[in-house]
C-alpha cells in the first residue's frame, strides 16, 4: 500500500512498512463436548487437546457444538487464551435465543454458555488491559 506526496515517488503507509498493528490472523477453535454436553477447556482439532494461545490481532471463531453446559472455571480457562485477540465470534449449534439458565457458576443450557464464555472473556481482556474484544 502506497501513498502519493506531491509530484515525487509514492512511498509506503506505516502499516506496510511493518510499523503497523499487528496483522489479522482468522484462527477456528472447535471445543471439545463430552457426551452429557458439558464443554471442556480442550480443542479437538488439536492433537494433544490443548488449546492454542492466540497472540494480539487474531480473529476467532468459537464453537461451542452441541455443548449446554459450561463451568465458570473452564470458562475462565478457555478466555485466558483468547483475551489477547482483536476480534472473537461464538457459535453454538444449539443455541437458539431462549433465556439463559445460569446457577451456582454453571450455565445449563447452551445460551447460558455463550454467556458465561462471552463475561469470561471480558473479565480475561480487562485482566490483560485489551482495549478492544
Amino acid at each position: 500500500m502506497t501513498t502519493r506526496t506531491g509530484n515525487g515517488r509514492p512511498r509506503l503507509v506505516a502499516s506496510a512498512a511493518g510499523r503497523g498493528p499487528a496483522v489479522d490472523v482468522r484462527c477456528r477453535l472447535r471445543l471439545k463436548v463430552d457426551r452429557y454436553g458439558c464443554i471442556q477447556p480442550r480443542s479437538i482439532d488439536s492433537r494433544s487437546g490443548l488449546m492454542n494461545i492466540y497472540g494480539t490481532g487474531a480473529v476467532v471463531e468459537v464453537d461451542l457444538g452441541r455443548g449446554s453446559c459450561l463451568t465458570y472455571y473452564d470458562a475462565d480457562l478457555i478466555a485466558e487464551n483468547l483475551a489477547k485477540c482483536a476480534a472473537i465470534h461464538i457459535v453454538s449449534t444449539e443455541a437458539y435465543g431462549e433465556r439463559p439458565r445460569i446457577e451456582r457458576g454453571t450455565a445449563y443450557n447452551a445460551d447460558g454458555a455463550v454467556v458465561v464464555l462471552r463475561w469470561a472473556i471480558e473479565r480475561a481482556a480487562r485482566r490483560r488491559g485489551a482495549t478492544a474484544c
